[in-house]
Formats: structure tokens, sequence, C-alpha cells
């Protein structure tokens, strides 16, 4: 018999399992949160906290540097579509 106080380590296998249950029930997080001690204040849910709207134009969506995009040439039947780009890469 399990007692209150006596939950496994969140690393164990066994923890993961009880995490895993309790964070698809929104009763069972409620009641984590209230036996951790949070408030609904305490849970931010990342979209509207602060932080996140202050650096949100800082926030890097692409690895790859900005740069130009690269230019293709276009056949159709054999015959370039845009002839006049041709000698800007050239």
């Amino acid at each position: 018999m399990a007692f209150q106080g006596d939950t496994p380590d969140s690393k164990s296998s066994k923890g993961k399992q009880l995490e895993k249950i309790v964070s698809k029930n929104p009763f069972l997080r409620k009641m984590r949160a209230k036996s951790r001690g949070e408030t609904a204040s305490d849970i931010t849910t990342g979209v509207n906290d602060e932080a996140y709207k202050a650096g949100y134009d800082q926030i890097k969506w692409n690895k790859r540097a900005e740069a130009d995009k690269p230019k293709f040439k276009v056949r159709i039947n054999g015959v370039l579509q845009y002839p006049d780009d041709e000698d800007e890469n050239s």
C-alpha cells in the first residue's frame, strides 16, 4: 500500500509512467499542482507569458542565415522563360 508522500523517483520507469498518466488528466494535474503549492498564476502556458511576449521578435525561426532566395532557370520545351535574369547571374 502506497502512502501519500511515497512517490517514485520521476526519473524511474514507474515515475515516468505516473507522470504520463497525470499529464493527460486535468483533475490529476490540478491535484498535483495543489499538492506542490502552486497556484493558477504560477502555471504559464508560454504564449501569454510576459517574457515570451517581450522576446518574440528575437526568436530565430530558421536555422539558416538570412540570404537571397536561389534563382532558377525556367525552361519550357527548351525555351528559357526569363532570359533577362540570365545576364544578372552570369
